[in-house]
């Protein structure tokens, strides 16, 4: 009866042991992601059910490989540091026109559509970059890289010019009046202000239209992850997974 009990228990350890060493080579498995901080509904932390449209893109788009996929979330900037040093397997966000040779972009599967938007009791005319001169702006991290030669050459002509990683933080620096131009995304800006109701954000605001959309890619470490995110790209958008993930988010 012991020795029966002791190959019941020999048996149930090694059970229990191949099941361990499967989660682990599962685990080990999940290839890591830089995203940027939280700029919902873009990218939201610390929430595994409604991460953000570009999680849950990227999500879904290696599902149809039968990959797993972890994010790390670090400053936007950050993210062309954590491509060049390797300390991911890549990045989230990269503009689709993105080279460098260790880096393997993807088809683009992401569109920014960014705006400038100042308080209407500034009573401020932008029509065009040069408008900016003397002004004082705040723009997302990296803006400079992103927005293009005109953009980047027009706000050297500011009072003041500050790139904020904290995408909330620039929306509430207009609001307090602590800038006059914020520059940042569309559904950035409507979506915060849907979450925050506060008096303090119903002052009348002016959007201006200087930028014309803007889509972005992923970029890898490896051409295989490029391939396989391309792949699941063109699936998720041909099964209609793509589209309800954008319905999902956009207001």
């Amino acid at each position: 009866m012991l020795n029966i009990i002791m190959n019941f228990i020999k048996h149930i350890g090694l059970f229990l042991l191949c099941l361990s060493i499967s989660a682990f080579s599962q685990a080990t498995n999940v290839i890591e992601l830089t995203a940027g901080l939280s700029k919902p509904p873009f990218v939201i932390e610390n929430d595994a059910q409604n991460p953000g449209i570009q999680l849950d893109l990227i999500k879904a788009i290696f599902a149809e490989e039968n990959q797993a996929v972890g994010f790390l979330h670090v400053p936007l900037a950050r993210s062309f540091t954590s491509i060049d040093r390797w300390h991911s397997d890549g990045t989230i966000t990269l503009p689709s026109d993105y080279q460098h040779e260790n880096v393997f972009v993807s088809e683009p599967y992401i569109s920014y559509q960014n705006i400038i938007v100042t308080l209407k009791e500034d009573n401020l005319s932008i029509n065009t970059f040069a408008d900016l001169k003397g002004k004082k702006i705040i723009a997302f991290q990296a803006a400079q890289k992103f927005l293009g030669a005109e953009f980047a050459h027009a706000v050297k002509e500011a009072i003041d010019y500050q790139e904020v990683a904290d995408q909330m933080r620039q929306i509430q620096m207009l609001f307090a009046k602590r800038t006059q131009v914020l520059v940042l995304d569309i559904s950035i800006f409507k979506h915060f202000l849907h979450k925050n109701v506060g008096k303090e954000y119903m002052k009348p605001y002016k959007i201006h239209q200087l930028f014309m959309p803007r889509v972005y890619a992923a970029g890898f470490k490896n051409k295989q992850r490029r391939d396989q995110f391309n792949r699941g790209l063109k699936k998720i958008k041909a099964n209609g997974i793509y589209q309800k993930i954008l319905d999902k988010y956009l207001l």
